[in-house]
């Protein structure tokens, strides 16, 4: 009896996810969660290495800057329920489209403290991106069970039973919540990748930097006209 229940749990695991493959919602939030979430895991991977990097005359040695890089993804992970908080006041959505505009403010910060090499102005920056990719990952986090809720709705004004569209909801946001790990990791490499390609190709960080602010902005727009934007069929209360 266990083994069919698991395997059955596991068949509408799948079904699930295939199906919220299906909805243009799901591919826009993973734009959106590579941007948040993504940007912290990348961060808190790469930030050690640039400090290294950028600043070798104050970093001769690893072991000293390792005294800085815990600060940021500290800040991060403390202040992603104050992300959630918010979008529960304000709606998930326009919290998230100002943090974007945010992080795209710290990414210019630490592109000019590159520049000008200011160590102090580098990491204001960085904590910045940290503590801005916190308050995204709680605030997208909130939005995938909005969207699934406002989608059970249309459907019940179209004649879904309400029980049955909530479940949907449900299982559908479930689904999407499970991807959004993998979506996060791919968000991660992105930005190793971004840093590895600005060194090698400009023998600095910026071009990483400049890239990022691009990303910011795009998602910026994007949940700007998807979910904020008033207009017929927009999902209301995301």
């Amino acid at each position: 009896t266990s083994t069919t229940w698991t395997s059955g749990a596991g068949s509408n695991a799948k079904g699930a996810i295939r199906e919220v493959t299906r909805h243009r919602e799901t591919w826009i939030m993973a734009l959106l969660y590579i941007g948040t979430f993504g940007s912290f895991i990348g961060f808190g991977f790469a930030f050690g290495q640039v400090l290294l990097v950028q600043f070798p005359e104050q970093f001769p040695q690893p072991v000293k800057a390792a005294a800085l890089t815990f600060l940021g993804p500290l800040l991060g992970s403390l202040i992603r329920p104050f992300g959630g908080a918010l979008a529960d006041r304000f709606k998930g959505s326009v919290v998230t489209f100002f943090n974007f505009i945010a992080m795209a403010l710290g990414a210019l910060v630490v592109l000019g403290a590159s520049q000008i090499n200011s160590l102090p102005l580098f990491i204001v920056g960085f904590v910045m991106l940290f503590v801005a990719s916190g308050i995204g990952n709680g605030s997208t986090y909130k939005m995938i069970p909005a969207i699934f809720h406002a989608k059970a709705q249309l459907e019940v004004g179209a004649g879904l039973d309400l029980a049955e569209a909530d479940h949907r909801a449900i299982r559908r946001a479930g689904a999407f919540i499970g991807l959004a790990g993998a979506v996060g990791a791919l968000g991660g490499v992105m930005v190793n990748v971004a840093f590895r390609q600005s060194f090698l190709t400009l023998q600095n960080d910026d071009g990483a930097y400049i890239a990022f602010i691009a990303y910011y902005i795009v998602c910026c727009l994007v949940t700007w006209v998807v979910f904020i934007r008033q207009r017929p069929g927009r999902l209301l209360g995301v």
